[in-house]
């Protein structure tokens, strides 16, 4: 390349190039007319496949140079630029002054003055402004275009913000910035709008819009009990559809740690997620990890596969190393691995579950399935019969190891379960409903146990197999069913609604089993079998609603599968192709009347049991610690909901208690949401009906007195607010306990939240306290910034 002139000589050689061409006497000019624009004469001739456009032009025959001026737009291969006035030496040379603007693929940079060399298309721009491709800015005092993806910038400011002082940016006394790869940077200095926050001596940085592998910025933080951690880490793509995260952890206290996660999408529909963390921890003076893997995956056979398999090192890992309160007050880990397939009639379901529970003693008890198979029948008609079959099949092998019922268990055994079910509806009345329905339910297991020891309350595990063989029969009866509609034609919000009453009364005799005692609890299959001989009767009351029908999601095709062995082995079929009819109307054509659809918005159900055999209910009046009077009737159960629209729900339960006559028990809950705002609530309400015993010391002798039981009333909310459009974000949650126990919060959580997110970075400022007796209190202040384009850089508790 031709070396460039220096800056002192340009202004000059320009003047002497047109006084020389204004005052020699041999000397011949071709100009175009004043006001108009020429795109065809090339005077002086330019390089092979250069078009120019301008206002006015000489040309020197002395030298061979052009000058152009007046909206100059110079376009040539894969760029082009514009100016004020340009001069061309040697066909191929450019010198460029006024509103400069240099364009190639999707960046652009402009300045006030340009050197440029059209053939190898290097140059240098002076008080640069430019945008690369993955919108990432700058600003220098020179930039020197070296290739089509390189750049040398000298004393710029780099950042990802459009704002004219922008939000943050890195100052850098130099930089070397690869498009679509990396930039150099020399003595970078982060800012905060005017304020630095640090300082490096070099930084590789990525500076394109997908993945690139390097080092992140460091993050900060701290612990309740560990001290505080610096973590640095490094992102490595893995491909297209997976990558790699690798964390150095070096907390104060417990020492240095590190971390893993690993995210990969084996096609369209699945995706997989694995994170581990292990530390050799200083103050417990043991190992200690944690890893999680979760998984979703779709076949083309039609099996559906769910992964979601945690271990952990101990229960006290979530408090010392985790914030999350679901984590931090969990009593138990979870590890599911979930095949499943649903047919037209039958549902297909292979599981391996490992579940390890704390329980309050300090010990632990681990239940497992290796597997657990599963096929259920949803109810059909048996051939021209009046009869319809449904069904419930398993097998298990099954696990169990720790504390349950008060003893130690030790258990390993197989189950097998039937459950069939026979109905026949025997009404054909539109307004009432007649469903009798008899099952048979057997169940094997190889191993029982034996009863407690009336001494230690201790059980024995035998290999002496068991079975319980029991029937149920029934019969459900719903109606006669009332139903009135209401037109309202001038209302906003349904032009019809309709109200549907509806009795429902129903009869269950199960046959009892008197050997229940013996069989080994592990889940709902093991409780079945209670006698019962009972009557079910209620009313509800169903409000619909004419609303306008929501537009179908858009189809989306079926994409990239996996096949499971003995699957297809073609590729999926394409969405059905639609017909002329179906297509969307004619811009020009009416439209026609808008669709409708009925949806409930409103239920009203109350509904009681009553027992000919066994009492349901039973009350110490008196309060002298014994129950006396009984009820075969139940609780009167209350169960409202209104959900007027998908953004806004309430849902009311309630008891009353037939012998205190008193609510006992009210739970309600809600949503609403908007663009403005969002709330969710809940409160639940438990009356303490009755005594429970209390003791004391007295004269240095235990007393024992009953006192009345206290009521429970606890409310937890989430609200928020959305303004600015959506860039000032306020979140307040919380719990309120008005009966707390000794050395409990009335406010055992309470969190507010602060984010602000522009284009081109978020800040978060968080407030979380916690009281609970079960883990330790903790008080933080949380301050996290993430900027776009550079990810997390701080993100701090104190």
């Amino acid at each position: 390349m031709r070396p460039l002139l220096r800056a002192s000589g340009r202004i000059l050689r320009i003047a002497m190039a047109i006084a020389a061409l204004a005052a020699a006497p041999g000397a011949r000019a071709q100009e175009s007319p004043p006001q108009q624009r020429d795109s065809t004469a090339k005077p002086g001739g330019w390089p092979p496949g250069v078009q120019i456009e301008f206002l006015h032009s000489s040309t020197s025959e002395e030298t061979g140079d052009v000058l152009v001026e007046g909206a100059v737009t110079v376009t040539w291969k894969s760029g082009r630029f514009q100016c004020d006035r340009a001069v061309f030496h040697q066909k191929r040379y450019v010198e460029a002054d006024g509103n400069v603007l240099l364009e190639w693929g999707g960046n652009r940079i402009s300045g006030t003055h340009m050197e440029y060399d059209l053939e190898t298309e290097r140059g240098v721009i002076l008080d640069a402004v430019g945008q690369v491709e993955g919108d990432y800015l700058f600003t220098a005092k020179r930039v020197e275009k070296i290739g089509d993806d390189l750049l040398h910038l000298d004393s710029a400011r780099v950042t990802t913000c459009t704002q004219p002082t922008p939000y943050w940016s890195f100052r850098v006394s130099s930089a070397k910035v690869r498009i679509n790869g990396y930039a150099r940077m020399w003595n970078p200095r982060l800012k905060i709008a005017h304020v630095p926050v640090f300082y490096l001596p070099w930084l590789l940085w990525p500076v394109k819009e997908g993945r690139a592998p390097g080092l992140l910025l460091p993050e900060l933080h701290t612990t309740q009990n560990r001290g505080r951690v610096v973590s640095l880490p490094l992102f490595v793509p893995l491909g297209r559809s997976a990558d790699m995260t690798i964390v150095g952890s070096n907390y104060t206290k417990a020492g240095f740690g590190t971390g893993l996660e690993v995210r990969a999408i084996p096609n369209r529909n699945g995706v997989a997620t694995f994170k581990g963390f292990y530390i050799n921890d200083k103050v417990s003076g043991s190992k200690r990890y944690s890893a999680g893997y979760q998984q979703t995956q779709k076949f083309l056979n039609g099996f559906q596969m769910f992964a979601d398999i945690n271990v952990v090192s101990d229960f006290n890992y979530y408090s010392d190393y985790e914030r999350e309160l679901k984590l931090t007050s969990t009593p138990s880990t979870l590890a599911r691995l979930e095949l499943s397939r649903n047919g037209r009639w039958t549902s297909l379901n292979v599981r391996e579950l490992r579940r390890e529970q704390l329980l309050s003693d300090g010990s632990s008890l681990v239940q497992q399935t290796f597997p657990e198979i599963e096929l259920r029948g949803r109810s059909r008609k048996l051939g021209d019969t009046p009869l319809f079959l449904s069904y419930e099949a398993s097998l298990a092998s099954i696990q169990q190891n720790g504390r349950q019922q008060g003893s130690f268990i030790d258990a390993d055994y197989e189950r097998l379960d039937l459950w069939p079910t026979l109905s026949m509806p025997l009404s054909r009345l539109p307004w009432l409903d007649v469903n009798p329905h008899v099952s048979y339910r057997t169940t094997y297991y190889t191993q029982s146990q034996t009863a407690p020891d009336p001494v230690t309350g201790e059980r024995s595990i035998l290999d002496r197999d068991i079975a319980r063989s029991v029937y149920n029969a029934g019969i459900d009866i719903t109606g006669p069913k009332f139903y009135r509609i209401f037109e309202t034609p001038r209302s906003s919000f349904s032009k019809k609604y309709k109200n549907n009453i509806e009795p429902t009364i129903s009869y269950n005799y199960a046959q009892a089993f008197d050997r229940l005692d013996d069989i080994i609890l592990y889940d709902e299959i093991d409780r079945y079998g209670a006698a019962g001989n009972a009557v079910t009767y209620g009313l509800s009351s169903r409000l619909f609603a004419q609303r306008p029908q929501r537009a179908p999601q858009a189809y989306e095709g079926a994409g990239e599968s996996i096949l499971m062995p003995g699957g297809e082995t073609s590729a999926a079929p394409p969405g059905p192709e639609l017909a002329p009819e179906d297509h969307a109307e004619d811009v020009g054509a009416p439209p026609g009347p808008e669709k409708v659809e009925t949806v409930e918005i409103a239920t009203v159900q109350i509904m009681q049991t009553r027992s000919f055999d066994r009492d349901l209910s039973r009350a110490d009046l008196n309060g002298d610690g014994v129950e006396e009077a009984t009820s075969r009737a139940s609780d009167v159960q209350f169960l409202g909901r209104f959900n007027p629209s998908p953004k806004v729900s309430v849902d009311l339960r309630a008891n009353y208690q037939v012998l205190y006559k008193a609510i006992r028990d009210v739970t309600l809950s809600g949503t609403a949401s908007s663009d403005l705002g969002r709330l969710r609530l809940s409160l639940v309400f438990r009356n303490g009906l009755g005594v429970q015993p209390q003791t004391t010391i007295v004269d240095g002798s235990p007393v024992t007195a009953y006192v009345p039981r206290l009521d429970d009333t606890q409310v937890s909310f989430a609200t928020g607010l959305n303004l600015f459009g959506g860039r000032l974000r306020l979140d307040l949650n919380g719990t309120y306990d008005a009966n707390p126990g000794p050395g409990q919060s009335r406010f055992p959580e309470k969190q507010w939240r602060i984010q602000y997110s522009t284009q081109c970075c978020t800040i978060r400022l968080e407030r979380l306290a916690r009281g609970f007796s079960d883990i330790q209190n903790r008080s933080d202040y949380y301050l996290r910034v993430d900027l776009r384009g550079v990810g997390k850089i701080l993100d701090q508790a104190f």
